[in-house]
């Protein structure tokens, strides 16, 4: 694994486990779904504005998943290609 590789994951799991980015993300996110169930079905441009704000918050918490388990911490770095026991 490069050093680069590692220090995303690294950044990435930081990122995940802070308390205040994950309050704000969750709120904003709430805020949005909350907002789908209270919109105007016929106000399409906001329906969709509420939309992209909810996937893009999911998107970003995948991202940094991802770059998580591209270096195998996620299940505790085992690679799946090495012996057994």
């Amino acid at each position: 694994m490069t050093d680069r590789k590692q220090h995303l994951a690294n950044e990435a799991s930081r990122l995940l486990n802070d308390e205040v980015l994950a309050s704000a993300f969750h709120k904003v996110r709430l805020d949005a779904l909350v907002g789908l169930g209270t919109v105007d079905p016929t106000d399409t441009k906001e329906i969709m504005r509420l939309q992209a704000i909810a996937a893009c918050l999911q998107e970003v918490r995948d991202l940094l998943q991802t770059a998580i388990i591209a270096t195998g911490d996620m299940d505790g770095g085992v690679d799946p290609n090495g012996p057994t026991a």
